[in-house]
């Protein structure tokens, strides 16, 4: 079920890039004057990482003429920016304790230091058991033990796993190299008690009259609502005492998945009331953790052209029953989440209009950065990649495309293997390597912060494309894509201001500069 990515050849990190001098040649011009100071850097890779760029002034702008124009309005904001980064699976943290300790303080350096390294801040941690673990059996952080049927009372809830797995470990690795990261939780299923089925696993059946469509037999139990809300908030109150602020809940991640690794399905009316209830025990405990709903892919919000998808925007409607108001549930849901694996993605700008929700691309597994560019056009807040780090055969995995009930998962855990992520393990050596994507991921992650607004900027030309945000305290960012082989040079308005650049070919380029004094 995950969009197969391109493979770039990986490279080995020896040491950490660090900010230094520009390429050999490169002089700068438009230095002095009296317009605001414009500073860049570029990547094209590893071999020039986060490089920087001759300084130019707003007003340094000479005639004549240009590869392409770049042009802003301040007055015509956008999404808020939330951030970039990737989920803590399992798998991922696993293959991240295979390192020696100094390898891996240096992997997570590299991946989330906003100064020597690419600075990503946007982290998916898993409630329980997601489809991607190394370590056998799944689990939720409510397991029974013999002869116990239900815990309404979530006497037996523990993160325990989390620790032994070094899950929150790494979690404080992450804080120390980036302090202001921020984490938000999904989970792929309730614990078993609380599903029809009592089986944490997904569980399918062919739909009546089909032989090749199928669907998720293992649903929440209606009683069970409120209990599930309660159980989020005891994993929000959990990781808190370990100092870990859960800023964010996903729903479910994928509702009504037709899968056998752990899943759940959960109806439009029980979302509805789910979302009621979370809000409603956040609010009890004091918490204000946000409530992302859908966490799905683009169709199954809404394409009427198909017949297979869920069209999960009716949780924004009035219950058939009057039992929940649309507008109540409108209330309760803080940003609408998706994945890109099936469906068109302009539906994020258009949820995004229709509903005056944020938007949130919780789970993707494609490292083009021209992709997070294209995505935060279309009103996306973060770009948060899923499991990232595999070791050199491609990982211990188990997760399955088979719809199998009675799948043999260490058969599964022998063929599955997912290579070239954007972080690979090499278990011998026990040193890590990282793909090329990084830095121009970090193009973005190393020069934005939560709250800056995007505005609406003109669209790609001549191979340079572009997203300009405008920052907390005024200034501006813009970062532009030069998708072309040679260098172009490239003018930049915004609000009156401009100034012109020559941005590196094939590179991802990001410049900051203050408004007007």
């Amino acid at each position: 079920m995950r969009r197969t990515i391109t493979v770039i050849a990986a490279v080995t990190v020896m040491t950490l890039p660090l900010i230094g001098a520009g390429p050999s040649g490169r002089t700068g011009t438009g230095g002095t004057g009296h317009g605001q100071v414009v500073t860049g850097t570029y990547s094209t890779g590893a071999a020039q990482a986060w490089q920087p760029l001759p300084v130019v002034r707003t007003g340094a702008d000479p005639d004549g003429a240009v590869d392409a124009t770049v042009v802003a309005d301040p007055g015509a904001l956008r999404q808020k920016y939330t951030g970039i980064g990737f989920s803590l699976d399992e798998t991922s943290v696993s293959n991240l304790w295979k390192l020696t300790p100094s390898q891996r303080a240096e992997a997570i350096r590299l991946l989330v230091d906003p100064k020597h390294g690419a600075g990503l801040d946007r982290f998916r941690l898993t409630i329980g058991s997601p489809d991607l673990i190394e370590h056998l059996p799944f689990w939720s952080e409510d397991d029974l033990p013999a002869g116990v049927t239900e815990d309404f009372g979530l006497k037996h809830f523990s993160v325990q796993r989390d620790i032994d797995l070094h899950i929150i470990d790494t979690i404080k690795l992450i804080q120390y190299y980036n302090p202001h990261a921020t984490f938000f939780a999904s989970a792929w299923s309730a614990p078993a008690w609380m599903k029809t089925n009592n089986r944490f696993l997904g569980e399918v059946a062919l739909k009546p009259g089909s032989s090749t469509d199928y669907y998720q037999v293992g649903k929440l139990r209606d009683d069970c609502i409120e209990v599930l809300a309660r159980y989020y908030v005891k994993f929000v109150q959990a990781y808190a005492r370990h100092g870990i602020r859960v800023d964010a809940l996903t729903l479910l991640n994928e509702p009504g998945m037709d899968v056998v690794y752990p899943a759940m399905d959960i109806s439009v009316a029980q979302q509805q009331k789910l979302a009621l209830a979370i809000k409603r025990e956040m609010g009890a405990a004091r918490l204000d953790t946000q409530l992302y709903v859908h966490d799905f892919n683009f169709w199954d919000w809404r394409d009427p052209n198909s017949t297979a998808t869920k069209n999960y925007y009716r949780i924004f409607q009035d219950a058939p029953d009057g039992s929940v108001t649309g507008a109540q549930v409108r209330k309760a849901a803080d940003a609408i989440a998706f994945h890109p694996y099936w469906g068109d993605p302009t539906v994020m700008r258009d949820a995004f209009e229709e509903f005056g929700k944020p938007v949130q691309l919780t789970e993707t597994s494609d490292l083009s950065p021209s992709t997070v560019l294209d995505d935060f056009r279309l009103d996306a807040g973060s770009y948060i990649l899923w499991a990232q780090t595999t070791d050199q055969d491609g990982g211990t995995l188990h997760w399955t495309p088979a719809r199998d009930n009675n799948i043999d998962w260490d058969q599964v855990a022998a063929t599955t293997k997912w290579k070239d992520r954007l972080v690979t393990v090499d278990t011998n050596t026990r040193k890590f390597t990282v793909r090329d994507e990084l830095y121009g991921l970090g193009q973005f992650s190393k020069y934005l912060s939560p709250g800056d607004v995007r505005l609406e900027s003109s669209a790609t030309e001549h191979g340079i494309s572009n997203v300009v945000y405008r920052t907390r305290d005024g200034g501006y960012v813009t970062v532009l894509g030069n998708g072309n082989s040679t260098d172009s040079k490239v003018r930049v308005t915004v609000g009156g201001q401009s100034f012109v650049t020559t941005v590196p070919a094939a590179s991802y380029a990001t410049y900051r500069w203050q408004g007007r004094a």
